[in-house]
């Protein structure tokens, strides 16, 4: 009868313990990411990476099939705008706020390979903007601070995927 009120007890506690560990867990893991890149990158600021190899760990489990560039925001200095011209090929666009969940994404795939060949301009604002009052396609991020990435297929010739990415920025309005 001991064994199993302890059973019990390891249980409960086991299942009480698991609920702020799982709410804590991501926010640590973006701020981590958020004070790290802000070490060696500028916010508000298009960061395009090279080619990911064995070494590369900017992005967590990077795929060698594509390239990426990063842009960690933060909306205190006002909406961003993040132009990203679009490939044939794969292209995403996603949103992250600081509790890693993605709340935005726009790509060349499926319903939107409209944008193939276009030029995408995003405005991105913070979570107490008025969105009525920006022009084009706008995004309201849940938080003022985040992390975008763009991430462009490199299968075969990736010319035209890294000059995509060149060719993209993010930058605060002015």
């Amino acid at each position: 009868m001991m064994y199993l009120r302890w059973i019990v007890a390891i249980l409960a506690l086991g299942w009480l313990g698991q609920f702020p560990l799982a709410m804590l867990v991501p926010h640590l893991i973006m701020e981590r990411l958020y004070s790290k890149a802000g070490e060696t990158m500028s916010y508000n600021t298009l960061h395009v990476r090279a080619k990911p190899d064995e070494n590369f760990r900017t992005i967590v489990r990077p795929s060698p099939d594509l390239l990426y560039a990063l842009c960690i925001y933060d909306l205190d200095e006002g909406p961003i705008t993040i132009r990203a011209e679009v490939p044939e090929r794969y292209w995403s666009m996603q949103f992250y706020q600081m509790d890693t969940s993605n709340f935005a994404g726009l790509t060349n795939q499926r319903e939107q390979r409209f944008r193939i060949g276009t030029q995408v301009n995003v405005t991105l604002v913070g979570p107490n903007s008025n969105v009525h009052s920006q022009a084009g396609e706008v995004i309201q991020s849940p938080t003022s601070r985040g992390v975008m990435l763009l991430r462009v297929s490199a299968i075969g010739d990736d010319e035209n995927a890294a000059a995509a990415l060149a060719n993209s920025s993010c930058e605060v309005e002015v």
